[in-house]
């Protein structure tokens, strides 16, 4: 039986009334969960302990944010990715990414366990059409596309033990599972992980120590959590009925949620007052491995 936990159970944390709230990353380090606001080119940063709230401008729209194993973030911005030290600010850049395309921009990613960094563009001028790309940037900035032709990139995780890649064109409504061969940092055997029909769509995912993919669902007002095989074992009712991807931080048991505000209705605004805010829910199996890149 499916286990339910009720949407009083969810918390807003970080008020900050995003267009688009994304891709929430904890440093352990610092004790911040750190997240964007993609239209409003903003770095957000909220400490669970203290409750201290941080904003940081950046020039462009952020699409990406991931752990370093030096210390601080990378930051996917429109034009390639930069490395962000929280006392510092914004970097150099460190590797253009489809600077010459002004259609473009970057969008969700995830390291593996021997510190590459997996990362997808997509169309920002509302079009649709599937001109991004799928790309793995491996230790020495060593950049290659791994697939062509995508729409909007996300879902991009991989199993505990490192041997499944787990990645979403959203527009297809589907995330696929494949084989991973960590050493070669190749994927191959796509199958349907898990297939949404209407309005419904996969977003952002994080996994769980015992395998299991927590998936945000767009127009689902949920959270899902489905086991290795696919079966759906915990549905996490929200206040918002867009939320955009979820990531442990705290203690590891806490699951904090991204949403969006962009795309609703005045009416469906007031009826969802935390949309664009951070949220959380805590969860009985602690977070799965944290994983950082090596560049």
């Amino acid at each position: 039986m499916t286990r339910v936990i009720r949407r009083d159970a969810v918390r807003a944390v970080h008020e900050a009334n995003a267009m688009t709230g994304e891709v929430p990353c904890w440093d352990a380090g610092s004790g911040t969960l750190w997240w964007i606001d993609v239209q409003g080119q903003r770095l957000l940063g909220f400490s669970p302990k203290t409750g201290k709230q941080e904003v940081h401008n950046v020039p462009s729209m952020p699409g990406l944010l991931a752990l370093r194993q030096a210390g601080g973030l990378i930051v996917g911005l429109e034009d390639g990715l930069y490395p962000f030290d929280p006392a510092k600010g914004l970097g150099n850049r460190l590797i253009a990414i489809e600077a010459d395309d002004t259609r473009t921009r970057i969008n969700d990613g995830g390291a593996d366990a021997a510190g590459r960094l997996w990362f997808g563009t997509m169309d920002k001028t509302g079009s649709g059409q599937p001109i991004g790309s799928l790309y793995c940037l491996s230790p020495g900035l060593r950049l290659r596309v791994a697939k062509p032709q995508i729409g909007i990139p996300n879902a991009t995780a991989f199993s505990p033990d490192g041997r499944t890649f787990y990645f979403a064109d959203t527009p297809s409504r589907t995330i696929e599972g494949h084989d991973y061969d960590p050493g070669r940092g190749e994927f191959s055997n796509p199958r349907a992980f898990v297939k949404y029909t209407g309005e419904e769509k996969p977003d952002g995912v994080c996994v769980d120590a015992e395998g299991a993919l927590w998936i945000a669902v767009i127009e689902g007002g949920r959270l899902e959590r489905r086991l290795a095989d696919g079966t759906l074992h915990t549905v996490v009712e929200l206040p918002v009925s867009r939320p955009t991807m979820p990531m442990f931080g705290g203690d590891g048991r806490t699951l904090f949620i991204t949403s969006q505000r962009r795309f609703l209705s005045a009416e469906r605004l007031t009826r969802e007052p935390f949309a664009g805010d951070l949220l959380a829910v805590e969860v009985d199996v602690p977070a799965g491995p944290r994983r950082a890149v090596a560049f």
